[in-house]
């Protein structure tokens, strides 16, 4: 069968490129506490993007407003579940729509007053008398981008207006099809042509559509809104955190919403992909297994929970304890990825799996997946080098930087796995293997401290590699899982010019490059290790670069890599600096955990409400006393039994 490889077209317009990581605040928050504004001024450029997902689409939007304040749009929809040729990584099927014109009778520019975010995308602005809202949200029951335009005739005489999709239908051609399937792509409006009486509003509903050939589109737009609105407020009823500072506060609301919207349905079941114009119906080892599943565990949000054990069971196939674990399953489960070798993907695996079932908490889930567990570690511990470190052929940067035989993330995340396995076994009633699993911790701890500890450009810290003689961002993954050797000189070497910029760090000394997952970590290793204050000004400001700064309002991927890309599991490590960071939650059973707090010295007190733990979910009170803090943990308003440190849940 004959296929022409598809040619993949642009996913930000040519005038959104965000060429600057943070030069100062440039948006604000709106009267409700909630939105994040922008107010475009007389002579000045405006250009942005934000991702939005939910089951069936996902839409990057290029935004902005020219010098003459008129506005400009391109809407880059992508649909996961059409898949093109070839079908791999990037093969879902993907659309650059330029919007719906509208034009009255003076034929005047439509001049944009303001863009709001909230969860949906606002766009404010007017042609002469007429007032025009812009709203923008995905679809959550349909393939589709919609699109609701509120008009509204605010002069004196009658207003007759028209509306126009700049886009024309098309049928993809066969070629480019996986399967040589063919799809429509097409603009749906309610309305082109409305006439408003003084004073009257009007709403005009757009859909930016795909659909196979022959299948019917029927949408419901109040619906669809509702159901979008109906899933902000369920994220702002889940992990509330309250701290003293409002950026971050708000910050967390978003980075629910990002980490939680950009699950698919796809055959193989829900899955969590990172997006950013290119990762859809797609898993990875560390995006999903490492980095967001874990937080799922205790979110509360059952569709995170439900997609997260469908993630670690797609990966069943493939876990084995003779070879390394495939890096990605893509294309809906149909292929796979595994370009950069080795990353230490079994150790990823593993890490996140024994923590999402950890808070989970739910023993047949857990029985489910040990011997998944075990494989993995088994694989891992082969790999143990004469220096007793973990060796992989890469890292989760995939070779663009440094990462020679053995690294320091893939022997730290072995080390979290292993001493979290050792808990699940012994819930399990498994005692041999829980300390033999410990045991086999206790010495790979002492190892990577011996081997990784070095002295690195004028810091007692630790190398990342032997092949590299450059400070890197990632020396604070020790602090993440608990190992404070060297900390003092790392948390010294990681706020040094030589890797901090203004609101995050560099992924390595000398680099122009940074990536927020390594800022992210950083930041849980600080507070972990007990420098919440050098850790809090670091968090403001980069909550404040992201949520008000160049590029709102989520944690992004890297620059200058992919135009600043707000890839999803990013905001979940957000999220997980309070947790596992600020609090210092660690679980060790079923429905039990360590906590070990420790705010910033200017702040009197902080909550995290409404975690999920086992299947119940609790409020975390922590107020400063003279000497140390005092805890309140609470289930429906009632305390529960706590001795300050060690907290269980009667289950």
């Amino acid at each position: 069968m004959f296929q022409i490889k598809r040619p993949r077209i642009a996913r930000f317009a040519t005038w959104a490129k965000i060429n600057k990581p943070f030069t100062n605040t440039k948006h604000y928050i709106g009267t409700d506490r909630k939105s994040i504004v922008y107010s475009v001024k007389n002579n000045t450029d405006y250009a942005n993007h934000i991702e939005m997902s939910s089951f069936f689409t996902s839409s990057i939007i290029s935004y902005g407003a020219k010098q003459n304040s008129e506005l400009r749009l391109m809407l880059h929809v992508v649909y996961p579940t059409l898949r093109c040729y070839p079908n791999n990584t990037s093969g879902s099927l993907d659309h650059n729509f330029y919007g719906v014109k509208i034009t009255t009778p003076n034929k005047g520019k439509e001049i944009v007053k303001d863009f709001i975010f909230d969860g949906t995308l606002k766009v404010l602005s007017s042609i002469g008398k007429v007032k025009i809202q812009r709203q923008f949200f995905p679809a959550t029951t349909n393939k589709a981008l919609i699109e609701r335009i509120t008009i509204t005739n605010s002069g004196n005489t009658t207003e007759h207006i028209q509306l126009t999709s700049l886009d024309k239908p098309k049928i993809t051609a066969p070629r480019y099809g996986a399967n040589r399937e063919r799809y429509n792509i097409f603009t749906s409006i309610s309305d082109n042509a409305v006439e408003l009486a003084v004073g009257a509003s009007k709403i005009i509903d757009i859909a930016y559509c795909a659909t196979r050939l022959n299948e019917k589109f029927n949408l419901n737009f109040d619906k669809e809104q509702e159901l979008r609105e109906q899933f902000i407020a369920t994220m702002d009823n889940l992990l509330i955190i309250k701290t003293p500072n409002e950026n971050i506060n708000l910050m967390s609301r978003y980075a629910k919403i990002r980490a939680s919207e950009s699950i698919f349905q796809t055959k193989s079941g829900l899955m969590h992909s990172p997006g950013g114009g290119n990762y859809y119906a797609s898993l990875w080892t560390n995006d999903q297994c490492e980095y967001v599943n874990p937080l799922f565990g205790y979110l509360g949000y059952k569709i995170g929970e439900e997609q997260s054990i469908n993630c670690y069971e797609m990966y069943r196939k493939y876990v084995a304890t003779d070879k390394a674990l495939i890096t990605s399953i893509v294309a809906e489960g149909d292929d796979i990825w595994h370009g950069a070798g080795d990353r230490g993907d079994s150790a990823m695996y593993a890490y996140g799996l024994t923590r999402f079932l950890l808070t989970y908490g739910d023993k047949k889930t857990a029985e489910n997946f040990i011997e998944l567990i075990d494989k993995s570690l088994i694989y891992t511990i082969s790999q143990t080098n004469s220096n007793g470190v973990i060796v992989s052929d890469s890292d989760e940067l995939e070779n663009r930087l440094e990462s020679g035989k053995a690294n320091l993330c893939t022997s730290t995340l072995a080390y979290d796995a292993l001493i979290s396995a050792s808990y699940l076994h012994k819930e399990l009633g498994n005692n041999e293997k829980a300390e033999y699993y410990t045991n086999f911790a206790n010495k790979l701890k002492e190892n990577l401290v011996s081997y990784f500890s070095k002295n690195v450009e004028g810091y007692a810290t630790f190398m990342y590699c032997e092949e590299e003689p450059k400070l890197r961002s990632w020396i604070s993954m020790p602090m993440v899982v608990g190992i404070f050797e060297r900390s003092k000189a790392t948390k010294d070497a990681l706020l040094s010019p030589k890797l901090r910029m203004a609101e995050g760090l560099l992924s390595a000394s000398g680099d122009k490059a940074f990536w927020d997952r390594s800022t992210l970590y950083t930041l849980r290793g600080l507070f972990n290790a007990g420098y919440s204050t050098d850790a809090l000004e670091l968090l403001e400001k980069f909550s404040t670069a992201r949520l008000l700064g160049e590029h709102i309002p989520y944690a992004v991927e890297a620059f200058p890599e992919g135009n600043q890309a707000q890839l999803s599991a990013e905001s979940g490590l957000y999220l997980r600096v309070f947790t596992e960071g600020i609090l210092g939650i660690r679980p060790t059973g079923f429905g039990k955990f360590t906590i070990t707090p420790n705010l910033p010295k200017t702040w009197d007190s902080m909550e995290c409400n409404n975690i999920k733990f086992s299947g119940k979910f609790i409020d975390i009170k922590v107020t400063r006393k003279k000497s140390g803090y005092d805890l309140q943990i609470t289930h429906n308003g009632i305390t529960l039994n706590f001795d300050g440190k060690n907290f269980e849940i009667e289950l």
